[in-house]
């Protein structure tokens, strides 16, 4: 880093507020490695590419789920639904172990969990990962999507949730 951004770097807590403004989506990252079930919460993800399918999701360079989904390989990306807050939470506590205890899940193609009651569930393999500071980038290849047009998903800014 320059010197000179060194010196125009925002202050971490306007940084994270600036951050906070953007309304963002709420998904659970999934993943199965040696019949351990592990994810968190993400509001990092995005598309990226129609053609190959790829998405985009950055995960903490500490998270356990980064770590199983290094091993494992393939993930899901799924995408809560305006009822799903609680789970969210949960998911986002870190160290948690019962994550999945209230959750009816089932195995999708990859073998990444699938969460009951989520408006899609994004189905990849890992194409790419990438330096993102604290946080890994990752980009998948979407396998299969799965989406319920009935549910309204669940969005998170300035530290809490909304529904459309």
């Amino acid at each position: 880093m320059s010197a000179v951004a060194r010196d125009m770097a925002p202050e971490p807590h306007d940084f994270r507020k600036a951050m906070g403004s953007f309304a963002a989506g709420v998904t659970v990252v999934t993943v199965c490695h040696d019949g351990r079930l592990v994810g968190t919460t993400v509001s990092a993800f995005s598309s990226v590419s129609m053609d190959p399918p790829l998405v985009m999701v950055c995960l903490k360079r500490d998270s356990r789920t980064l770590a199983a989904l290094g091993q494992a390989r393939t993930f899901c990306v799924n995408i809560l639904a305006s009822d799903q807050g609680d789970l969210a939470h949960r998911f986002a506590r870190s160290g948690a172990d019962d994550r999945f205890a209230l959750t009816a899940v089932k195995a999708g193609v990859c073998g990444a969990p699938l969460l009951s009651g989520a408006v899609a569930a994004v189905e990849c393999e890992l194409h790419a990962a990438h330096d993102g500071g604290d946080h890994e980038i990752l980009v998948g290849r979407v396998l299969r999507v799965v989406v319920d047009e009935a549910k309204a998903p669940l969005v998170y800014v300035r530290g809490g949730f909304l529904t459309i």
